[in-house]
């Protein structure tokens, strides 16, 4: 007995070698080889070294300075959120906030990844073993300490994840609070009212003060950032003046430009002086480009982007894109002599001059949120140039809203709501103003320019996309007659076209939104930083919501439905005709194919969007109670699909009679199966009737049907005479197979009544009617040839 148990030890110990062996073996042949001159050191008998290059301590220097970097981050924004004398603006704030998710993101990325490795190591201990058996090798021994010593550095550095990831969630929270906190305090800041002496005695008081940010400073005071002023108003001067020099030139180009094009992709009926936003909208994407090109440059030689003075650069330099644009599309769309001077004249005259107006106020209104942010200005001072701005620019509107209404045409239905508006804001504005609620008048004020000016632009880009999508993508043009011999008609391309200009107009949408959270600062850097956020989105209990996700996981669903259906139809097409295949198991096939890949897909869009089992708790437990009140029948209906398209009592094309009702199978799904009546309707049945209920399947087990009729007739009837008469009819009919020979046969006797039992074979159950009804007619005639009659058939 000892002697088996120390052999069965022993196999034991060698098949525990054996798999810890080849699973080591498997894991290294995919890390990199070291150079043959390298000196290898020791040899390790821990898995660190056999799986150089992927093992655990391979990645641990990595992941370490990953964590310590996340570690140094979040201390970072704690120590800055925390410092007693220093005021957070709200462009701080969103800085912070961006490092703090960034943290975030990252440990969350190396929770995923340690998570591997844990995996890895805890599967290596399972064969192992955890504990150590009597007789046990030493080498095992050594393994499994190693293992255990490094599944404890896993689950040390798994905890600092977790922290970490904590600690970023908390600054993320807070930050988010403040920035909360300082918006309403800002919106409800009330100073005291301009009609007082004290709001006065204020500003003079600041003046001095204020004087220091436009002076070089001296060795103990801290030199003003409008110091370089001068070289700030010519730089800003020679940009706009150098774009409204190119604007004219390069509008003539693309407009000659735009008409080539036309000729050569467009519709042939196309005519030359149709009215187009193209040029504009690519004339102010010229002029925004060289505006930001040009302050660059002249940034650099006139050394305004060192010292003090790079935040404001940078500011304005994020700001003078959105002007040129706004200048190089406005001026052809809303001057005398344009590309698009068919256009009635009504609006643009009454509209000439705003695009200069708005870039100006972009500008003004950027620099303004920048002294607001940075605290340069004394209070009183920086909220009287707000006021001020706000009283000027609600002003300015009302008054082309007046203009644009007294100019009359088309822009005259939009004027009386528009001007309503204007004397509102203006109302509001000068009521905020005087009674001190200065900087709530200018964020509203700046929030609604902003915006206007974001949809004036967008609107704009629509256009084009609409223009294009309806001249390019249109039966006829050269991409339509391109495709043509690909397969896809002038339809899909017109389809195309729309799909287009619908996914353009989604994303022209999502622009305006990240606008529309932009409090009035509106420049690139602006905007991109809010589109960021929502395409990146947040955290929401583990799960990122973002529109990045949303639009992978359209585009997956997307991908996936064109590519099911077309292994569908090489299928259905090209593998199953080379089979033997009836068309019921074809139809089964494909039916549990295209079940399964959803299924896959669907698992696939919940791995993409972050969602796990732990997320779905609540769904999986809100499931559970739907299926126990409202889902039973559901459920039912699945599960007895399932079993249909599995054991098959059923195909399609088999001829069933359930209910009552006769008809041909035309489709099974997983809910419900589709039964074709002889009147060309369509009955559809709950899978579950046909596991609970008696079907009737007329084809199941062959392709022949079977006629059988009784003819009741007197006893006074010569029965032999009868009988053969009916086996001549039946044989005379040509539906009515030779083999097996129809009988006739008696098979009742009742009173004066004798009863004669016909039964044939005919090709198909489907023709049994016909051929029933065919066979009665042609007996009554037989009959009644030969004076017999018949009582009943």
């Amino acid at each position: 007995m000892a002697v088996r148990q120390n052999t069965i030890r022993t196999i034991s110990g060698w098949a525990r070698r054996f798999c810890l062996v080849a699973l080591i073996i498997m894991t290294a042949a995919h890390a990199e080889a070291a150079p043959a001159s390298a000196d290898p050191g020791p040899p390790d008998p821990g898995l660190g070294n056999m799986s150089e290059g992927i093992g655990w301590h391979a990645a641990l220097p990595t992941i370490s300075a990953q964590l310590d970097s996340i570690h140094a981050t979040t201390r970072g924004i704690f120590n800055e959120l925390n410092q007693p004398d220093l005021p957070l603006g709200t462009d701080t704030l969103a800085s912070l906030g961006h490092q703090a998710q960034t943290a975030l993101d990252s440990a969350n990325s190396l929770d995923t990844q340690i998570a591997s490795y844990q995996s890895v190591y805890e599967n290596y201990l399972k064969i192992v073993g955890a504990t150590a058996v009597t007789g046990e090798d030493a080498s095992i021994t050594t393994q499994r300490k190693q293992i255990q010593s490094q599944l404890a550095e896993i689950h040390s550095a798994s905890t600092r994840t977790h922290l970490y990831a904590l600690q970023a969630k908390q600054l993320l929270f807070e930050i988010n609070r403040r920035d909360n906190s300082l918006h309403h305090a800002l919106l409800s800041e009330r100073l005291a009212s301009p009609l007082t002496p004290a709001f006065w005695k204020n500003l003079i008081g600041e003046l001095p003060g204020d004087r220091r940010a436009f002076v070089a400073g001296s060795h103990n005071t801290y030199p003003g950032p409008f110091r370089q002023w001068p070289y700030f108003l010519a730089l800003l001067v020679t940009t706009a003046v150098i774009v409204l020099g190119i604007s004219r030139p390069s509008l003539s180009g693309l407009s000659r430009l735009r008409t080539v094009v036309a000729k050569r992709f467009g519709h042939p009926d196309e005519v030359d002086t149709d009215i187009s936003l193209l040029p504009p909208a690519l004339n102010g994407i010229v002029c925004a480009v060289v505006a930001g090109v040009i302050w660059n440059i002249g940034s650099i030689v006139l050394a305004l982007n060192q010292n003090e003075s790079a935040a404001l650069q940078q500011l304005i330099g994020t700001a003078l894109p959105i002007c040129g644009f706004l200048i190089g599309a406005g001026v052809p769309i809303l001057s005398r002599a344009t590309s698009i001077h068919e256009t009635p004249p009504h609006a643009p005259r009454a509209l000439r001059g705003i695009d200069w107006m708005m870039a100006t106020a972009i500008l003004i209104q950027n620099i303004l949120l920048y002294l607001n942010d940075e605290y340069i200005l004394g209070l009183t001072t920086l909220r009287a140039v707000q006021g001020g701005y706000a009283i000027v620019i609600a002003t300015v509107f009302l008054l082309v809203c007046r203009r644009l209404s007294r100019a009359g045409g088309e822009g005259a239905h939009l004027a009386p709501p528009i001007r309503g508006l204007a004397f509102l804001i203006v109302i509001v504005t000068w009521l905020s103003v005087l009674n001190g609620y200065i900087a709530f008048a200018f964020q509203t004020v700046a929030w609604l320019v902003s915006f206007g000016a974001a949809v004036a632009i967008l609107s704009l880009f629509a256009l084009c996309i609409r223009e294009l999508a309806g001249r390019l993508l249109q039966p006829q043009t050269l991409l339509a007659t391109r495709l043509l011999p690909l397969g896809v008609s002038g339809q899909r391309v017109s389809q195309f076209g729309v799909l287009a200009s619908g996914v353009g107009n989604i994303l022209l949408l999502i622009v305006l939104l990240a606008v529309a959270q932009s409090d009035g600062n509106l420049s690139t850097q602006s905007v991109s930083t809010h589109l960021r956020n929502l395409f990146v989105g947040q955290t929401i209990s583990g799960v990122p919501v973002s529109f990045n996700t949303i639009l992978i996981c359209i585009g997956i669903v997307i991908v996936a439905y064109y590519g099911i259906r077309q292994i569908c139809v090489w299928m259905r097409d090209r593998l199953f005709p080379t089979t033997q295949l009836d068309i019921g198991a074809r139809s089964s096939i494909i039916s549990i194919f295209t079940y399964t890949a959803w299924i896959a897909i669907f698992l696939i869009v919940l791995s993409e969007a972050g969602l796990t089992m732990k997320n779905l708790t609540w769904v999986v437990s809100a499931l559970s109670v739907g299926i126990g009140f409202g889902l039973q029948s559901i459920v039912q209906n699945f599960v007895s699909g399932v079993i249909l398209l599995a054991e098959r009592p059923i195909r399609v094309g088999d001829m069933i009679t359930i209910g009552g009702s006769q008809g041909d199978v035309r489709r099974i799904s997983v809910r419900s199966t589709e039964i074709g009546l002889s009147d060309g309707a369509v009955m559809i049945v709950p899978n579950s009737q046909f596991i609970t209920s008696s079907v009737t399947n007329a084809t199941r087990f062959g392709t022949q049907g079977t006629i059988s009729m009784a003819f009741t007739i007197s006893q006074d009837t010569d029965i032999e005479q009868a009988r053969q008469l009916l086996r001549k009819v039946v044989a005379d009919r040509p539906e009515v197979l030779e083999s097996p020979t129809p009988t006739v046969n008696v098979t009742a006797v009742a009173g004066d009544n004798v009863t004669l039992t016909v039964s044939a074979k005919v090709a198909s159950p489907r023709m049994l009617s016909s051929v029933r009804s065919a066979i009665v007619i042609d007996a009554y005639q037989a009959f009644n040839e030969e004076k017999i009659t018949i009582a009943t058939a």
